[in-house]
């Protein structure tokens, strides 16, 4: 199975400051992918989109607490080979997590700083598949826990660049599936040490 990523998706943070007392901050990203057909499956398709504004509060030049929420929209769309019969098959998720953080600052220059966040996130949402006539939903809360560096650097007037990467975390998800007789309800949990460079998170930061 080959994936095809289109060049269109985009990942903007802005942090604003107001007189050193805290900062207001926005995440905005949208993917796109197409997939080559595989076995039964044709057509597939799925795009996902964030949107995670924050606010935080300086509590000295060393100490930084905040709040951050984030929605995340999915839709995974195909068809679906069985025997002779094709399927048109649409699978949604949404998710709105909740997460508390705090910030470790340490300066290094008047332009370079460093910073650990341990931030803790408590989500709730829901998953929908829809294959021809029949429904099937999917409650969901999750619980995202994790630890890691960042830093931040001035590099003009009033705009720098920031990046974190979340190295330790422990995550886990409740999904819960009403049926005629009882609830299906499935529990994943585990922890994660992340190496990955596709775990730091980029962005684009403007001060005043």
């Amino acid at each position: 199975m080959r994936s095809i990523i289109l060049p269109i998706g985009l990942v903007l943070s802005t942090l604003i400051l107001a007189q050193d007392k805290g900062f207001v901050s926005g995440t905005v990203a949208f993917e796109s992918r197409a997939i080559d057909p595989d076995g039964n499956v044709q057509d597939r398709a799925t795009t996902t989109g964030t949107f995670g504004p924050a606010v935080g509060y300086n509590l000295s030049p060393a100490h930084v607490i905040g709040l951050a929420l984030t929605y995340t929209g999915s839709t995974e769309e195909y068809l679906l080979n069985i025997g002779f019969t094709t399927v048109e098959v649409s699978e949604k998720r949404s998710l709105t997590t909740i997460a508390p953080f705090y910030r470790f600052m340490k300066g290094m220059n008047e332009k370079f700083f460093l910073y650990g966040q341990l931030k803790a996130g408590i989500g709730f949402g829901k998953e929908t598949e829809e294959a021809g006539t029949s429904t099937d939903e999917v409650r969901l809360n999750t619980l995202d826990l994790r630890v890691g560096p960042g830093l931040v650097y001035l590099f003009a007037d009033r705009w720098a660049a920031s990046a974190d990467w979340g190295v330790l975390g422990y995550s886990g998800m409740k999904s819960t599936q009403e049926l005629v007789l009882g609830d299906v309800v499935t529990n994943t949990r585990g922890f994660k040490a992340a190496l990955d460079p596709g775990q730091l998170s980029l962005a684009l930061n403007w001060l005043f």
